[in-house]
């Protein structure tokens, strides 16, 4: 009877340890199950958080370069007026050109090469409103952008001369069309730029040496050609901020 007493314990201690075993089976597929699941939580929200990072500076990109094309517009229609006042200086200083030494040359074809500059712009505030006053500088710039940039494209309005062609610094040899502004927005996205063009003087080949004063017109013409000047090397942007 004792024995049996004690295999019958013997058989609920198996059973008891046998049930125990079959509950930490569980919990622990349990935990493993949650930690998986958690992992692929956080897997997929670092991936979507990725994704959404790299879609953000995508349309922020997009919406700079965008607001760049604009300012390269208007650096363009500068390189435009920079070679129109070139060739009216040139041809008015070749008139005097037998008159004239090499240093005297130049400084004739620089200081009226910015008096033209300056005059022309001024000339087309006047001729977008023929008969009243000249228009804002900001209207001679957004001439110059298509038309989806023109909105947001303004001067500084604590600068005076802003959108001006500044001749204030001609004696360091350039000249200054300051505070250019342009503000877009793309997708919901939006980029503002702030820059100055700096307009340098171009550099041209006079077609003899510059300290040649005996020309005459029987030399011809050709002996005075220019070489071929690439004009948008002579502006360039200053003070350039993005936000």
């Amino acid at each position: 009877m004792i024995n049996n007493g004690v295999c019958m314990k013997k058989v609920k201690r198996k059973n008891i340890c046998k049930l125990n075993n079959q509950g930490s089976a569980i919990v622990t597929v349990i935990v493993v199950v949650a930690f998986i699941t958690i992992l692929a939580t956080t897997i997929l929200y670092v991936s979507g958080m990725n994704y959404y990072m790299k879609m953000t500076d995508l349309k922020t990109k997009q919406s700079f370069y965008e607001a760049e094309t604009a300012l390269e517009e208007i650096k363009a229609a500068l390189a435009v007026e920079v070679a129109a006042a070139s060739d009216e200086a040139y041809e008015e200083i070749l008139v005097k050109y037998a008159a004239t030494d090499g240093f005297t040359r130049y400084s004739l074809y620089e200081t009226r090469f910015f008096e033209i500059l300056r005059e022309n712009w001024e000339q087309k505030r006047a001729d977008l409103n023929p008969g009243g006053d000249p228009v804002a500088y900001v209207e001679v710039l957004r001439q110059y952008v298509e038309t989806p940039y023109r909105a947001g494209l303004a001067v500084d309005a604590a600068n005076p001369t802003a959108g001006s062609i500044d001749l204030s610094y001609v004696a360091d040899g350039y000249a200054i069309v300051k505070g250019v502004q342009l503000t877009y927005s793309k997708d919901g996205y939006t980029t503002m730029i702030t820059t100055d063009y700096v307009i340098t003087v171009p550099e041209l080949n006079w077609g003899i040496d510059a300290a040649k004063v005996d020309w005459t017109p029987e030399d011809g013409a050709e002996a005075l050609d220019r070489e071929e000047v690439e004009m948008a090397e002579y502006v360039n942007y200053s003070n350039w901020i993005k936000k």
